[in-house]
């Protein structure tokens, strides 16, 4: 019980840093200017969200407009300005998906999962938090050299398609994530009030792996998927707050059975 509530304190930590930084980042950059093409192709109402998503460097000029207006370079500035706050607010929520995988590790712990698949699933979600973050760093680096282009005939084509890799790269993982949240919490859950964080991550995965898979389907992110996902990770930041001062429900199973369904699970493997 003591390892459940210890890492819910780093749940608590790593979700309060995410939160303050993303209020610093917004407040720094102010409210979002909308995109210069309204209506547009894509279907965006978010500069940022279509700015990251896009597919050509026309895309990119339909959306920030021309350099040489004043609505054009403040559009830019304040891309700029969020982009460098963003370093921070990357590595937070990266941790944070982290230490979620590592609470619903050790929540699983109380409902009889097997060690062995309950380390495979930890491994997992460290090794894609840290994909998360290393795409994050990279497409950031690629948005902060184009708002510096003068025209779409600028852009060069492998600074395009290291955005377009890396950003897919970087929510492949978050949404990866989710995926394997779902299922790790709703394998701890058994009541249905509780079950909507499984659900929201579930509709988070699912939606937004569909959102970066499709080209025409990317709107599906800005509309279902990070509505879906705020909703989760405030959900579970508030469940690791209880877990913090009530600890887990279920009892821990022995270390002998442990060790025994670990046999059992390597002989069937």
């Amino acid at each position: 019980m003591k390892g459940a509530r210890r890492t819910g304190y780093l749940v608590v930590v790593t979700g309060i840093a995410t939160i303050a930084s993303v209020i610093v980042m917004s407040t720094m950059a102010g409210p979002e200017v909308a995109p210069h093409t309204k209506p547009n192709s894509g279907g965006f109402s978010s500069t940022m969200l279509w700015f990251e998503l896009a597919l050509t460097p026309r895309e990119i000029f339909e959306n920030l407009g021309p350099t040489n207006s004043e609505e054009g370079r403040a559009r830019r500035l304040q891309l700029d300005i969020t982009n460098k706050y963003d370093f921070a607010f990357m590595v937070c929520y990266s941790m944070y998906n982290a230490s979620l995988v590592y609470l619903v590790t050790h929540l699983n712990v109380y409902r009889l999962r097997s060690l062995l698949k309950l380390r495979v699933f930890l491994a997992l979600g460290i090794l894609l938090s840290i994909a998360m973050l290393v795409g994050d760093i990279v497409e950031n680096v690629q948005l902060l050299e184009l708002t510096r282009v003068a025209n779409a005939d600028d852009i060069q084509e492998s600074t395009m398609s290291s955005l377009i890799y890396w950003t897919r790269v970087k929510w492949g993982a978050i949404f990866a994530v989710c995926i394997m949240l779902s299922a790790g919490y709703a394998s701890y859950f058994r009541r249905i009030p509780t079950l909507l964080i499984p659900a929201a991550y579930a509709l988070a995965g699912v939606s937004g792996m569909i959102a970066i898979s499709i080209p025409e389907a990317r709107v599906v992110m800005e509309y279902i998927s990070i509505h879906a996902i705020t909703f989760a990770w405030a959900a579970s930041l508030l469940h690791a707050i209880l877990i913090s001062v009530k600890g887990p429900a279920g009892f821990p199973l022995p270390d002998n059975v442990h060790v025994r369904n670990a046999e059992t699970a390597e002989a069937e493997g």
